[in-house]
């Protein structure tokens, strides 16, 4: 699953579509746009690559919070969660 992360930027809309990598455990940009033409990450300074990055980290972050259910219980009630099967009855 991507996410879309959409920011102001030395006056440039920058658009950025990023996903979580589990094989390298980090975020990765998969596609970004600066005023809605193409851009690359490695073509912004050094700062402004670890600018970004965080932002995407802070965003991610607060996705993966809202999608968090409080009333959910992991703990498997086995009386009630065993489903019955009726052979021959």
């Amino acid at each position: 699953m991507t996410y879309i992360y959409k920011t102001m930027w030395s006056g440039s809309e920058i658009v950025a579509e990023y996903c979580y990598s589990s094989l390298h455990n980090k975020i990765k940009v998969v596609e970004m746009t600066a005023d809605g033409k193409f851009h690359r990450l490695n073509w912004m300074s050094k700062t402004g690559q670890s600018s970004l990055m965080s932002s995407l980290v802070t965003d991610y972050t607060k996705i993966m919070q809202a999608q968090q259910d409080s009333d959910y219980d992991s703990e498997i009630d086995l009386d009630r969660d065993v489903p019955e099967f009726a052979y021959g009855v």
